[in-house]
């Protein structure tokens, strides 16, 4: 799909009432599972390709990808469990997997050579890997020899520290082509405080604090683009009960009214950012459907699909949403399972 598509989609979306139901601009495919009952896609790149993970017969959670209507199972590291977390647009495909001694370890996989590459830690007993931008760089967390966790950023082979905000954890959740990155670190507790986790973004060599947002409050940024920085909050910064999703770009837009449950789980570079939100029409912790935020306006994005020609009853989140409008996530099946769906835009005439 090219991007004047992308563009025109944006344009209807603009002049459309927030939950409408007047127009259908994505076909829906439920990508099903490996033989058990439960799947979740959490990434996918301009082609529509999809990565997550999805249950086998034998119970046991595998990373998979997903391309023309055939889920792959990506494999382990030698152990029993694997998801995939990130796939960038050459196909690279990046999660977590246990080995054979039953450690969780960040891993690469490639579909030139079809093999699983243990991408180690930082001297620690674990790593996991979140997100590849399209330059091959890698980022998550990873594990000391101390058992503190670190974010890092892998390149050609190589696993680095990106540090903390002074205090003893953070962790990496995504990264854009031009090699900023962002996620979440502990900052060093006040007198009173409990905690204090606050959204950073990496850039230049150092790491910067952007939520400095007072005490007991754990912010995550997971999401980052040229659009801006998409994540969610817990705490009471805003008058919110939380997690409150938000976007960042220059001043901090706070998605849902200060009564809402949300969260921003991705953004695109035409600042379209997706993620879910409870419905408040039916009590404070209604059901939840999946939502993309667009033009100043949240959509609920059971309202722009046919559901009816679905095996879904509702889409409770989405993970994902790639520059060319594809976006993934999770929801309830008339039997009442968790699986992975792709919603694929339907191009302008």
């Amino acid at each position: 799909m090219s991007f004047r598509p992308l563009l025109l989609f944006a344009a209807i979306l603009a002049v459309l009432p927030p939950l409408s139901h007047a127009n259908t601009l994505f076909t829906i495919t439920d990508l099903g599972t490996l033989g058990g009952s439960t799947s979740h896609a959490l990434s996918v790149n301009a082609s529509g390709q999809v990565v997550g993970e999805a249950m086998t017969s034998f119970g046991v959670y595998r990373a998979f990808a997903y391309w023309k209507g055939t889920m792959i199972d990506l494999g382990t590291l030698g152990g029993d469990y694997s998801s995939a977390s990130g796939i960038n647009d050459e196909a690279q495909v990046v999660g977590t997997a246990t080995t054979a001694a039953n450690a969780d370890h960040a891993f690469l996989f490639s579909f030139a050579t079809g093999t699983m590459t243990d991408m180690g830690t930082l001297g620690g007993n674990y790593s996991g890997a979140a997100a590849i931008n399209n330059h091959g760089f890698i980022v998550g967390s990873a594990a000391l020899p101390s058992g503190s966790s670190r974010a890092f950023a892998y390149a050609n082979g190589v696993m680095y520290d990106l540090g903390t905000l002074g205090g003893d954890f953070s962790a990496a959740t995504a990264i854009d082509d031009n090699n900023v990155v962002v996620g979440n670190a502990d900052t060093p507790p006040l007198p009173g405080q409990m905690y204090n986790q606050s959204a950073f973004v990496f850039f230049n060599g150092s790491m910067h604090n952007i939520s400095d947002w007072g005490t007991n409050t754990i912010v995550v940024a997971s999401g980052v683009s040229d659009a801006g920085i998409a994540g969610n909050y817990d705490g009471d910064p805003l008058g919110g009960f939380g997690p409150t999703g938000f976007i960042m770009n220059g001043s901090l837009i706070n998605i849902s009214p200060s009564e809402d449950v949300s969260s921003e789980d991705g953004i695109n570079e035409y600042g379209l950012a997706v993620g879910y939100e409870d419905d408040q029409s039916l009590g404070e912790f209604g059901p939840q459907y999946a939502s993309m935020y667009a033009g100043s306006v949240n959509y609920n994005l059971n309202t722009l699909v046919d559901l009816s020609s679905s095996d879904f009853t509702q889409l409770t989140e989405a993970t994902a949403i790639s520059n060319t409008g594809y976006i993934v996530g999770n929801g309830t099946t008339k039997s009442g399972a968790t699986h992975a769906f792709l919603l694929s835009p339907i191009p302008a005439p």
